[in-house]
């Protein structure tokens, strides 16, 4: 059983599903999630500008899911068979996680 749930969220205006997480790392805490446009067309826009507003719930590993609106930087865009999958991390993470992160999605 997946420990989260896809739901209704928004990435700048772009309509979807999906959800953001809260992790610790050696670094500090760091917020990242996925997300499915609806629309596959949108995608186009996601590839155009640096950075959206997530709005929707955010995981905690003790708590259940609470709304939340960030902005986030889109990590990678990878073709699924369910559609096109968008991995961001929140803005406000700390710099050597954001650092890792970007040289993972290169790699």
């Amino acid at each position: 059983m997946s420990m989260y749930a896809m739901e209704d969220v928004t990435l700048g205006d772009i309509e979807g599903r999906g959800y953001a997480f809260k992790r610790r790392t050696a670094f500090g805490k760091a917020r990242m999630g996925v997300f499915f446009p609806h629309d596959e067309e949108a995608l186009e826009k996601l590839q155009e500008e640096d950075t959206f507003t997530f709005s929707g719930p955010c995981y905690y590993r003790k708590r259940g899911p609470r709304d939340r609106e960030f902005d986030v930087a889109i990590v990678s865009i990878t073709e699924t068979r369910v559609g096109n999958r968008v991995d961001f991390e929140a803005l406000d993470n700390p710099n050597p996680v954001r650092e890792t992160e970007v040289e993972m999605a290169e790699a």
